[in-house]
């Protein structure tokens, strides 16, 4: 059996409230191959950033993992201190955040940060170096990259700014590349050249995407597999076509519902009602976190979160009554 290249196992990530924790992320665990795109899908709020920075250690001041291991190819990067993952950054594993104004240098020019990554990672020749920019720009897209390696941030489009992104990630060839949000308030057609060269990288560097988004027909296009994340917990993952075809919880199968298509042409799209819990509201989240919103709820959903049922074929779900059936009988 071949070796997942990244175990996530019982993940915990708290937020410091005085001198508690409270979970973000609440004990989910998954697995992800070797060359392929797994999407992390669910609404702001439900931990998919805070799962996603928790892998390459880049959690904010006040977030810490509280519980889990986090194995990526053999090696347990939670037990590892700052310095041990300076190697790991940006050469085997790789960021792109959502927001590149602010993640971009606005005072260096472009060409010089994209080299950063090379030179942290032991290049010292400043010709290599310069040629594997220009190399990398071009196969990003980006027009002219000689001119456009003297320009800085604020010259280039959002597009532009994103595809300088992804060259920055890519340029040190990482095995795993993490995408957070990556074409948040770029136009469809952007949106749709950047999903198609990051199929690129996967498909001729073998490169594995960790995909996170809210718009879940991105990750229809682009993912092999999802998780569906809500409220810290994972509470369906599986094969994209078996979980667009027929999501067994009421929370994807809401989400998808949301989408607008020919095929519901002049039907109403479907509201979920209310809104994700807060990481404060203990008593929402004593049992299944989406049961105030579920319209299969049933007593039990309410004092415990259910456990992970198998439904063949790689499709999981965390429901006590999945696909509705025997929804509310005798109450219980």
């Amino acid at each position: 059996m071949t070796t997942p290249l990244l175990e996530v196992q019982h993940l915990s990530v708290g937020i410091k409230r005085g001198r508690d924790y409270r979970l973000a992320v609440n004990d989910i665990s998954f697995t992800m191959n070797r060359g392929e795109i797994l999407g992390i899908v669910g609404e702001s709020g439900c931990g998919k950033t805070l799962t996603a920075l928790a892998i390459p250690g880049l959690l904010p001041g006040g977030v810490s993992i509280t519980h889990g291991d986090i194995v990526f190819e053999n090696r347990n990067l939670a037990g590892l201190k700052n310095r041990e993952l300076y190697g790991i950054r940006g050469n085997r594993i790789s960021m792109i955040f959502q927001e590149p104004m602010t993640s971009l240098n606005p005072l260096l020019k472009i060409g010089r940060q994209i080299a950063e990554p090379l030179e942290l990672h032991g290049y010292t020749d400043k010709a290599l170096i310069r040629r594997e920019v220009l190399d990398i720009m071009e196969k990003v897209g980006l027009p002219g990259p000689e001119r456009l390696a003297g320009e800085y941030p604020h010259q280039l489009s959002g597009g532009m700014r994103q595809r300088v992104m992804i060259a920055l990630a890519m340029i040190c060839n990482p095995r795993l590349l993490i995408a957070d949000e990556p074409t948040t308030a770029l136009d469809v057609t952007i949106q749709a050249q950047l999903l198609r060269l990051m199929k690129w990288f996967n498909w001729n560097r073998g490169t594995s995407i960790l995909f996170i988004s809210h718009d879940l027909a991105l990750v229809s296009r682009l993912c092999d597999r999802t998780l569906v994340m809500y409220a810290g917990k994972l509470v369906e993952e599986g094969p994209v076509r078996d979980i667009f075809r027929r999501p067994a919880h009421e929370y994807p199968k809401g989400l998808i519902g949301a989408i607008p298509s020919k095929d519901r042409k002049g039907s109403p799209l479907v509201n979920i009602p209310g809104k994700v819990p807060s990481i404060d509201d203990e008593e929402e989240l004593c049992g299944c976190p989406f049961a105030p919103r579920c319209s299969h709820k049933a007593i039990r959903c309410t004092a415990a979160f259910p456990g992970r049922t198998d439904l063949g074929g790689g499709h999981y779900v965390c429901c006590f009554l999945p696909f509705g059936k025997d929804a509310g009988k005798n109450g219980s």
